[in-house]
């Protein structure tokens, strides 16, 4: 740290009130509240104890937003079209990914907290990082911000929502707040709905007929893109997934809205029911209207709509790759490109993963290696690769017939 941010450090705990400490994340440098002022019994940082939210367990997150920005911008240039990307924030706490999207993406940044304490933070930040002429930062509702962006003739590229929680109380705002294209990247924390621990709470917030299946964590993610589809497609908008995973405890999507009736009504054939049988494992797509497993004839767990296409679009991995290899200045770089390269492979596969503990259990048969279940199902000219929702996991074009063969086989 040296002496202005020192000086700095000192104004903001005088004027705020707490304490706070310079932590270095990607190519910024931020101040957020002193994280060893917030632990639990366990010792673990809790940010929500904090004055103002910041999670350094979100790198990977804010990671994978930059390079998309950067990946998304490169492909309006590609068509002719030069002009910095517009990204707006409105939860933007300390202002972290705020500042990493001016900083690392070239963006013009509209970022917003309802919080006087993280608006001065967010200004602050972008001082220390010398972007405060590409940051405008307001104190409003998120709600009311989405809202008067037109007002303010600020038309977003990518509009991020980053909650403690659910991005639905945002989402009906943030679709309004486009014009006739752009990207909705949101993020949802709620997993234990969407998983399926909380039915009525998935029912309630999401809309859909609850269940829990054996791949809830991809079960989450489709529930989220189902979701993001109806909504937007209610205001003449259609869909078009550029991205869509599952980590760490979050989804994360990033979802190109495209205004037309035609397209809108295209994208919600993307919608179906999913299934899982716990009598003999079926996964997969069913109709609305089936009750019972069409391989044994097991009551199903049965969820929906939820979304049934590819959770990617290669040509956006590919550049998101092109990306990673050139910002080894990323928080979590290794990771970065880890995931990157797997998840390129494993998200044309459409059908939902296979968790093989728990096929396993039904066969009462001992777990093979997964490697051994993916060589052989690809032995067997199948699509197949470990999943990285899970580690037990599968993901395979096999029918279930062909796949429960092959796992007893092994």
């Amino acid at each position: 740290m040296n002496t202005w941010e020192a000086r700095m450090k000192e104004t903001v705990e005088r004027e705020l009130g707490f304490q706070v400490e310079l932590v270095h994340e990607g190519l910024a440098r931020v101040l957020v509240p002193k994280m060893d002022l917030y632990l639990r019994e366990d010792k673990v940082y809790e940010p929500a104890w904090a004055p103002v939210f910041y999670n350094p367990r979100m790198r990977f997150n804010r990671d994978i937003a930059i390079l998309f920005a950067r990946a998304y911008s490169a492909h309006w240039k590609s068509n002719g079209k030069e002009r910095e990307p517009v990204i707006v924030e409105p939860l933007a706490g300390t202002g972290v990914r705020a500042v990493r999207y001016a900083l690392e993406a070239g963006a013009q940044v509209v970022a917003n907290d309802i919080d006087s304490s993280a608006v001065k933070l967010i200004e602050l930040n972008a001082r220390i990082n010398n972007v405060s002429d590409r940051l405008q930062v307001f104190q409003l509702d998120a709600n009311e911000l989405l809202s008067g962006l037109k007002r303010k003739s600020v038309y977003p590229d990518i509009v991020d929502i980053d909650p403690f929680g659910s991005p639905a109380p945002y989402l009906d705002a943030a679709i309004q707040s486009l014009g006739r294209r752009g990207v909705l990247a949101l993020t949802a924390t709620d997993t234990a709905p969407l998983t399926g621990t909380h039915l009525r709470a998935l029912r309630r917030r999401y809309d859909v007929e609850p269940a829990r299946t054996a791949w809830e964590k991809e079960q989450a993610v489709r529930i989220l893109v189902g979701y993001v589809i109806r909504r937007a497609a209610s205001y003449g908008y259609g869909t078009r997934i550029l991205l869509a995973y599952y980590a760490d405890y979050y989804v994360r999507v990033y979802v190109e809205l495209l205004k037309g009736a035609k397209r809108a009504d295209e994208s919600l054939n993307t919608l179906g029911y999913g299934g899982y049988c716990p009598g003999c494992g079926y996964t997969g797509y069913i109709s609305k209207y089936t009750t019972r497993c069409p391989y044994c004839g097991h009551e199903l767990q049965r969820i929906g709509p939820i979304y049934t296409g590819p959770l990617c679009d290669k040509e956006m991995l590919d550049h998101l790759l092109r990306e990673a290899h050139k910002s080894e200045w990323l928080a979590e770089h290794e990771r970065v490109i880890s995931f990157l390269e797997a998840y390129r492979e494993e998200c044309e596969i459409e059908k939902p993963y296979y968790r093989i503990d728990k096929i396993c259990s039904i066969l009462r048969r001992n777990m093979p290696k997964i490697n051994q279940i993916v060589n052989k199902l690809k032995a067997h000219g199948h699509k197949a690769v470990r999943s990285t929702y899970d580690p037990r996991a599968v993901k395979t074009t096999a029918k279930h017939s062909e796949f429960l063969k092959i796992l007893s086989e092994l």
